[in-house]
């Protein structure tokens, strides 16, 4: 008896100390633990301006070396992120360290996930947002917070105060490609990771290269170099039918940056990768997937990443990109795309010496190889020589540009 008394007792003391959110710091507050050498401890607010808490904790990234060092909250019962009422963990956070510092939330014990968010102001208080609603976090015990990750320590300081759980948008999933930001996807419907941050926003450059009045954002902060965002529909994406995709992007980052898609399911992905041709303007870049498997339902897009490289992000405009129209090449988005591609004659198809393009109509053509690589380009009033003399032996893609409107074929070369 006295083994089941003592039994007893322990699981009541343990829930006894299970703690829930919300935290102010106005009294002491259990399970607070600094890591890897970082201080986490209440202290007097060092600014009532924007947030009049008496107190709040301070987190001091002691060590240089440290770069991964931070403050956890252990023992929380409330970690739960799979109801849209408390989808987003608000957090108001000081540090006098540069805007655009990133933030990273993890939970653990066992681990479900992280998400970054990054501060628009320095030496004030501001709340950031930290949204877990897709994928729906739950089952954690323990609340990390990695100021500056990726950064190395050395006495860098930060305050954290007022974390609770808010509501914030889950979206319901799309079915499948095409992704349009005119009525389509959302911001809620992506999901990033490692310092990357993705929104919805008006086209800031809206031409005759991409029409559209919304496009995705993509900045690419400090962080690791696979730092991108993904999305997850309800249905496989189906290469069976359709191996080609086109997306259009518009960076300032030189010619030759790389941009990533990739397939993924749970441990098993295929990614392609292909390189910018312009820089400034809008392009629509090809990502052939033949041969890869049509039972994957996520969508990563990574931008100025290649496997093996140490290159980051830093905020600037070098690290930002825009990009709009994710679909099949052989599905066309519009009326217009489908009034090309039903006008369009390529002959031969395969060749061993030239391609004729022909649509009744002024055209421009540009020959890339399957890395985007432009490799010819040719325009005319009505039929199109392209030569393939010189080529090896291979499929390629053309991009058939008719006044604002452009398609992708595949060709090949005997």
């Amino acid at each position: 008896m006295r083994k089941l008394y003592s039994s007893l007792f322990a699981i009541a003391a343990t829930a006894a100390m299970a703690q829930s959110l919300a935290f102010n710091f106005e009294s002491a507050t259990a399970g607070m633990v600094g890591y890897d050498g970082a201080t986490f401890t209440i202290v007097p607010n060092p600014s009532t301006a924007g947030n009049s808490s008496a107190n709040v904790a301070k987190i001091v990234k002691v060590n240089v070396p440290d770069q991964w060092a931070g403050g956890k909250i252990t023992g929380l019962s409330s970690l739960d992120f799979s109801a849209a009422s408390t989808s987003v963990l608000s957090i108001d956070v000081y540090t006098t360290q540069p805007v655009g510092t990133v933030i990273k939330i993890k939970l653990e014990a066992p681990y479900t996930g992280e998400v970054d968010a990054v501060t628009t102001v320095s030496g004030a208080w501001e709340t950031l947002l930290f949204d877990f609603g897709i994928p729906a976090c739950t089952g954690s015990t323990d609340l990390v917070i990695m100021p500056q990750p990726f950064t190395n320590g050395g006495g860098t300081t930060f305050y954290v105060d007022n974390i609770q759980q808010i509501a914030g948008g889950i979206a319901t999933p799309l079915a499948g490609l095409p992704i349009t930001f005119e009525a389509g996807a959302t911001t809620d419907h992506f999901f990033d990771f490692e310092s990357a941050i993705l929104t919805v926003v008006p086209n800031p450059h809206q031409n005759s290269g991409n029409t559209s009045a919304n496009v995705a954002k993509l900045v690419r902060h400090r962080g690791a170099p696979f730092g991108g965002s993904k999305i997850t529909f309800t249905n496989p994406i189906d290469f069976a039918t359709h191996t080609v995709l086109t997306m259009k992007v518009w960076t300032s980052a030189p010619i030759g940056t790389n941009v990533t898609l990739k397939t993924e399911k749970p441990f098993w992905g295929v990614e392609r990768s292909v390189q910018t041709t312009k820089t400034g303007e809008w392009e629509t870049l090809s990502f052939d997937f033949a041969g890869s498997l049509s039972d994957m339902p996520t969508l990563t897009f990574l931008f100025d990443f290649a496997a093996g490289t140490t290159n980051v992000g830093d905020g600037s405009a070098n690290s930002t990109f825009f990009f709009d129209d994710v679909k099949y090449a052989a599905i066309p988005l519009s009326n217009d795309e489908l009034r090309v591609l039903n006008a369009l004659r390529v002959t031969p198809n395969p060749t061993s010496d030239r391609w004729t393009f022909s649509l009744g109509s002024p055209i421009r053509v540009e020959l890339c190889d399957l890395q985007g690589k432009v490799l010819a380009v040719a325009e005319g009033a009505e039929d199109v020589i392209v030569s393939a003399a010189s080529l090896p032996s291979g499929v390629y893609v053309a991009r058939i540009q008719s006044g604002e409107t452009t398609v992708s074929q595949r060709v090949a070369k005997l």
